[in-house]
């Protein structure tokens, strides 16, 4: 695992694993009310946050709600901002993390409970946030497959409390 890797796989440790996620939040412009596709927030249980941003590689994470502090600069270009929650209950057991093959790159991740009856997909694209609830591993995996095919990727998994493994489906 190269330090690129291991950066991520902390940053995930420490945000996700174990943790409860009771809302994905979307942003909208208030002006026409236009979703924003290229950051969301996940809402923890405890009303905490973890906000996701792309416009390029590799997605810049937050712990802070968008009327708090701006992290991702986003009222530069917006008047203001509209959150709206869609409610999903989903304790984190299991984190996949797919890198780029060729590049320092995080194409996405799959945040699933113990028995993968509950998950969230998360892809990365250069300027969209793509979502998909309850899919399978398998599911996220053909995806990935279809759209990263030339460039190819790796997985990385963490379930529970072992530690982070690279994974060959």
């Amino acid at each position: 695992m190269n330090n690129y890797i291991l950066s991520f796989t902390k940053k995930f440790d420490y945000l996700f694993v174990q943790k409860e996620i009771s809302n994905i939040i979307y942003l909208h412009d208030e002006d026409d009310n236009e979703r924003l596709d290229h950051v969301l927030f996940l809402e923890k249980d405890n009303g905490d946050v973890i906000g996701l941003y792309i416009r390029g590689m590799n997605p810049l994470i937050s712990m802070n709600r968008i009327y708090d502090l701006d992290d991702f600069n986003l009222f530069a270009s917006y008047e203001g901002l509209i959150e709206c929650k869609e409610n999903i209950k989903l304790k984190i057991e299991y984190v996949g993390l797919f890198f780029s093959t060729q590049y320092n790159e995080l194409f996405g991740l799959y945040l699933a409970n113990n028995d993968a009856s509950s998950s969230i997909f998360i892809l990365f694209l250069q300027d969209e946030i793509y979502v998909e609830k309850d899919w399978s591993i398998y599911e996220a995996r053909r995806m990935l497959e279809k759209r990263f095919s030339t460039e190819g990727f790796i997985t990385y998994e963490k379930k529970c409390e072992t530690d982070w493994k690279q994974v060959n489906f």
